[in-house]
């Protein structure tokens, strides 16, 4: 009797493990929210201007700056990454510190970022060091839906 109560005791206990890890109606509703990789990529072109400003995509998609200037340019998004981004390419830190919510794309670069979260993102472009241009500071948006 007591081998037979501590068995279906251990079987209890098994069942209520699995169900810890489960996924619950909050956890889905999160995960759909945070989105996943859809293999569409959206472009915003920096030129004399970067088109388009303003740009709407999926959560998921994956949004890539290219710089097509002869000079290089920074790329900054309004506040930090962490949390609302699920792939970076070209948007790190360097050996693991400092900000890594901007880059520099030399000429013909490009940096991309896949969007999790829903909302709006602000970025901004701009010059970089010294160089001498006709591209002032340019803001633009991206809104994930």
């Amino acid at each position: 009797m007591k081998i037979v109560l501590h068995s279906i005791l251990a079987m209890a206990l098994i069942s209520l493990a699995a169900c810890s890890s489960s996924p619950t109606a909050t956890k889905t509703r999160t995960e759909t929210q945070a989105g996943t990789k859809t293999g569409i990529v959206k472009n915003i072109v920096i030129n004399e201007t970067i088109a388009p400003t303003a740009l709407t995509v999926s959560a998921g998609d994956e949004v890539r700056w290219i710089n097509q200037r002869q000079d290089s340019v920074t790329v900054t998004i309004d506040g930090p990454l962490e949390h609302t981004v699920s792939c970076r390419n070209g948007f790190s830190k360097a050996m693991g510190m400092g900000v890594d919510n901007s880059t520099t794309l030399a000429s013909n670069e490009t940096a991309g970022l896949c969007f999790s979260r829903i909302g709006t993102v602000k970025y901004s472009v701009r010059p970089s060091g010294d160089t001498h241009t006709s591209l002032a500071d340019t803001h633009g948006s991206i809104t994930v839906q």
